[in-house]
């Protein structure tokens, strides 16, 4: 199973097809159901994302047999009218083709941390974050010490806050690098509330390597602003 995080810009205005998009999901459970058992899809979770700039994004996470183009290529050839509503309509909102497949590289997994034993699915949030132009090596360079070297003190963190998981993503966009990050767990909004307020060493380290790496707006130690929650699949009760 792979996980998948992902975002695209919302055109002005648009942010209700978004809404519609996700209603009309959860109304037809059989034909997603059909749709999503078709792309090898199991979990999928939506967020609609405000930049300070007072522009929107759409910001995904899934879990899937395959990968992003996998999927995106189930949804075109599958001939179900649902599939075809849900390419229309991200489309409308985004200006992206999507009938045109997929474009671009992959989304492309930078971090990962899942508690040990978790057998049920929690609650998600996801956010995105543009990356500084230029940084894209030296955030794959702390991803892989902050998840894999001192992945003893990150269980610790985020242990500590409730998570079960964190997901991290770089997305490679013509707009520029972004990162997408995506928590798990019994209150994921208030354990980035704790995340943002802490100075434990391992903390005060990880939030001081994003300021090189993202935007100067991005700050850490300010918690990152709830994102609405668009969707959230009903396999989000299935185990881990």
């Amino acid at each position: 199973m792979q996980s998948i995080g992902f975002a695209f810009p919302v055109q002005p205005g648009k942010e209700q097809i978004i809404r519609e998009v996700s209603n009309e999901l959860r109304t037809r459970p059989s034909e997603f159901q059909q749709s999503r058992q078709r792309a090898g899809v199991r979990l999928e979770r939506a967020y609609l994302q405000k930049a300070p700039d007072g522009s929107s994004l759409v910001v995904a996470y899934v879990e899937a047999q395959g990968g992003f183009s996998d999927v995106v290529r189930s949804y075109l050839s599958s001939g179900l009218e649902l599939d075809r509503y849900f390419i229309q309509k991200n489309s409308e909102a985004t200006g992206i083709d999507f009938a045109a497949g997929p474009q671009g590289p992959e989304p492309e997994v930078v971090g990962e941390w899942v508690a040990s034993g978790a057998t049920e699915r929690q609650r998600g949030l996801a956010f995105a974050a543009p990356l500084q132009p230029g940084m894209t090596e030296v955030a794959r360079r702390f991803a892989q010490e902050a998840y894999v070297t001192r992945k003893a003190e990150m269980t610790e963190s985020r242990s500590a806050k409730g998570l079960i998981r964190e997901m991290v993503f770089l997305n490679q966009t013509p707009a520029g690098d972004l990162a997408v990050v995506y928590l798990e767990g019994a209150d994921p909004v208030e354990a980035n509330r704790q995340f943002a307020a802490s100075n434990t060493v391992f903390d005060r380290w990880f939030k001081d390597q994003c300021k090189q790496i993202f935007a100067p707006f991005v700050d850490f130690d300010q918690p990152v602003p709830p994102n609405e929650e668009m969707f959230s699949s009903t396999e989000a009760a299935a185990p881990v």
